[in-house]
Formats: C-alpha cells, sequence, structure tokens
C-alpha cells in the first residue's frame, strides 16, 4: 500500500487523480457501443430485443420466457437466519426513510393562491445485476422508498443467470410483491424500460446499479426517463487518528475493495504508527481472502494512505476527494462531523462501519460515487415523487403583478408576452 503525505508531491498527483475519476467511469467506447444497442432499441422494439436477449441473456430458455408474470416465490427453505435479516432489513430501511415522504405546502401571498403538490411516479424500473454478484439489498434499497413514495408499478430487469441461480432472489422479489419481472440484463433492458417495446412497459425512472454497459445506458436514456444516478466503482475513505484500530482501519477498506477492482479505499490519518500498522495488517489479511487478486487489484490501482498533518488537513482531503462513504474512526466523530461536507455517507465511530450501511442500518446504500457527493444525495423517497405548482391569482391581485410581469417581457424582448397581460377581459383590470 502506498503512503503519502498531503501538500507534497506525490500525495497530491494522488488526489488530483481522484478527483479526476468520474472522467474514468465511462470510457468513449463504451459510451459508443451502448448508444448504438439503446438507439436499436428505441427504434426497432421488440425486433432488437429479442436479438439481444438471445445473444446475451437466455441460454437454453426461449423469449417468450422472458418475462414472467404473476408469482416468482421459490419454495425452496432458506432458513430463518436469512429470512430474519431480510425483515430487519425491511424494517429498519422503512424507518428511516418514512420522515422523507414529502407534503407539500400551501402559500397565501397578497390574494395569490402558490401551491406544491407532491405526486408518486406513476412507474418505476429498478434494475438487479447478477454478474459478479446479486445485489438483493440494491433490490431492498430502491423498492422500499418507492413504496413509502406511493409507486404503484414497480417492474424489475435482472439477468436470467441472477433469477435462476439465487432462490434468494426469487424469495424477496415474492416477498416484495414484484410481479413483472424481466429476465434481462445490460445496457438492452435498461433501453428497454426507458422507451418500451412491444413486450416491455415503458417506465418513468430506472434506477438500481451495474457495471459499466447499464451506467452507460441510463445517462444514455436520462431525459427520456429519470435516472437515479450514473453509479460509478464504490468507494470509502477512512479517516483515522492513533486511537483507531489498524485491524478495524484495514478490514473496512478491504471490504469497500471487494466490491469492484476500480473500488476505492483510502486511508486519511494523522497518525504515522497507525499508517504503519494499518499497511501491515492490510498485507495480512490481503494474503488471506479468497478473493485476493480483484482486492488487490482495487487496492493497487487506487488505494494509498494518505498522511495528514492534523484533523482540519484530512477533512479537507475528504471533502476533495466527494467520497460515496467516510468513517471518521477518530477519538471524538462528532466533534469533526461538520467539518465533512462532501460525502454519501458517514459513519461514525467503530460500530458503525460502512459494511452495516449496505444492508441493514436502514440508510439508503444508493450513494453518489465518483466525486458526485459534491452535489449529489443518497436515494431517497423524494426520488420516487413529482412536484407540481400550483397558482391561482385573484383578480384583484391582478394588475399589480401584471403591470410587473410586463416591464420584465418587454425588458428580455418577449412583446407577446407583454401583450397577453392585456388580452381580452384583462385588460381591463
Amino acid at each position: 500500500m502506498k503512503i503519502w503525505r498531503i501538500g507534497e508531491d506525490k500525495g497530491e498527483r494522488y488526489l488530483s487523480k481522484v478527483e479526476k475519476r468520474a472522467g474514468a467511469v465511462l470510457s468513449p467506447a463504451v459510451e459508443e457501443r451502448v448508444r448504438k444497442v439503446v438507439d436499436a432499441v428505441a427504434r426497432r422494439g421488440d425486433r432488437a430485443l429479442v436479438s439481444l436477449i438471445r445473444r446475451f441473456d437466455l441460454k437454453g430458455m426461449e423469449f417468450a420466457d422472458f418475462r414472467l408474470r404473476g408469482t416468482v416465490g421459490t419454495p425452496e427453505e432458506l432458513g430463518e437466519e436469512f429470512t430474519g435479516a431480510v425483515e430487519m432489513a425491511i424494517a429498519n430501511i422503512k424507518a428511516f426513510h418514512e420522515p422523507q415522504v414529502p407534503k407539500g405546502y400551501n402559500l397565501d401571498r397578497d390574494g395569490s393562491d402558490l401551491a406544491i403538490r407532491v405526486r408518486p411516479l406513476d412507474s418505476v424500473g429498478v434494475y438487479v445485476p447478477g454478474g459478479a454478484a446479486v445485489y438483493l439489498s440494491s433490490l431492498l434499497m430502491a423498492v422500499v422508498p418507492a413504496r413509502l413514495a406511493g409507486v404503484k408499478r414497480i417492474a424489475v430487469a435482472t439477468p436470467p443467470r441472477a433469477f435462476l441461480s439465487s432462490p434468494h432472489l426469487r424469495y424477496l422479489l415474492d416477498r416484495l410483491d414484484l410481479r413483472e419481472v424481466y429476465l434481462m440484463g445490460g445496457a438492452h433492458a435498461v433501453a428497454a424500460l426507458a422507451y418500451g417495446t412491444e413486450s416491455v412497459t415503458a417506465v418513468d425512472k430506472v434506477v438500481g446499479p451495474g457495471g459499466k454497459w447499464v451506467a452507460a445506458a441510463k445517462r444514455a436514456v436520462y431525459g427520456v426517463v429519470d435516472i437515479d444516478t450514473i453509479a460509478g466503482p464504490s468507494e470509502l475513505v477512512v479517516v483515522a487518528d492513533a486511537h483507531a484500530d489498524p485491524d478495524v482501519v484495514a478490514a473496512d477498506m478491504l471490504a469497500q475493495a471487494e466490491h469492484d477492482p476500480d473500488a476505492l479505499a483510502v486511508l486519511v490519518t494523522t497518525s504515522r504508527t497507525l499508517a504503519d500498522k494499518a499497511e501491515l495488517r492490510l498485507a495480512a489479511r490481503l494474503k488471506a481472502t479468497p478473493k485476493g487478486a480483484a482486492v488487490r487489484q482495487a487496492i493497487t490501482r487506487w488505494g494509498a494512505i494518505l498522511l495528514a498533518r492534523d484533523l482540519d488537513e484530512a477533512l479537507a482531503a475528504v471533502n476533495r476527494i466527494a467520497p460515496e462513504h467516510v468513517e471518521l474512526l477518530v477519538d471524538d466523530p462528532l466533534r469533526v462531523l461538520d467539518g465533512v461536507e462532501r460525502a454519501g455517507a458517514i459513519y461514525l465511530g467503530p460500530w458503525s462501519p460502512a459494511v452495516l450501511g449496505d444492508y441493514v442500518v436502514g440508510a439508503n446504500h444508493v450513494l453518489p460515487t465518483a466525486g458526485t457527493a459534491r452535489f449529489g444525495s443518497p436515494l431517497g423517497v423524494w426520488d420516487f415523487v413529482r412536484r407540481t405548482a400550483v397558482v391561482r391569482v385573484g383578480a384583484h391581485a391582478y394588475p399589480r403583478l401584471a403591470r410587473a410581469a410586463g416591464t420584465l417581457a418587454l425588458l428580455e424582448e418577449l412583446p407577446l408576452h407583454e401583450a397577453a397581460l392585456r388580452a381580452g377581459t384583462r385588460g381591463s383590470r
């Protein structure tokens, strides 16, 4: 593991590289190939989708089998430990997200009634990847808030290999009462959900994680539908002082690196002693992990230990990175919490590892990545509603507002706007 000091050449080059990470999430070559797939599905509907599903998804299955209707549950006995964990996760996610349900508001101002009306989206498509792993937790993180928002129709797309190989996924689809499931993956799945085909009913928003092909497809369809985020590889920055346990630091960094060969795992510390001990624990744990090659790739490409002169310098580095997850493993996390301005989620102290946030603590794990925590936020109930402005101006309040609006319209060289304010009975006011 590389150990560099913030403010010196190598440390600054590393931070500059991480700050530009967003540009490395999707290559032009990937986006070009995905655009061709998306355009084909948009133009040709099922003709393109059938070809793509048969090529990439249906191994020994008929195309007619790619959409499931009715129950998709599994008769297998999966054990109380699993079902108990699912129920805990659902309960905690629901409890965390319920206060987010927006209410809208009404304002009576100078003879005008103004309001924001909140309504749920009509439909949402949830993508569940099935490559290196089947992310059951991501299905929970999308569906529970969407249901709290009042979304009536939720469609799921997942590769057939994920559905067929995972009785746990089938159980969860049934437990969440998800009855519209498409066995398709990759860019064509996102395109079909966005544009609709003869066999797939279009949705209003597509959410859920995926690899680079899914991320590029979500970017390509944005504007036709809404999306949650263009997710890059997962990220964790651990801020630690001399009080931190080096084994905990190493374990949490490796847990993040386990997600993806491009995952980012960084330790920023004020203690050289901790840095040295954490480096040794990283090496020892890495040697023992069964996923050593992939985790080592992530640690080699993006991992680092950065030495800071003090916690202020450490937090400034965090804000430059704007990471998905931050762990504050310092003596008094609350004292430094407000110094973290840019992060998707912040975990305080050794008993609050980011891994808990991935699954059962209740906070959403769909978070901004690749520096987008500068402007992005966690997925929540508010992502599944639309807001509409409602305006009623009384006749007695109209003249004063119309004069002001007309002045501004003429300044913008829009005379027909000003004329509309004086049309018909309005002109008599």
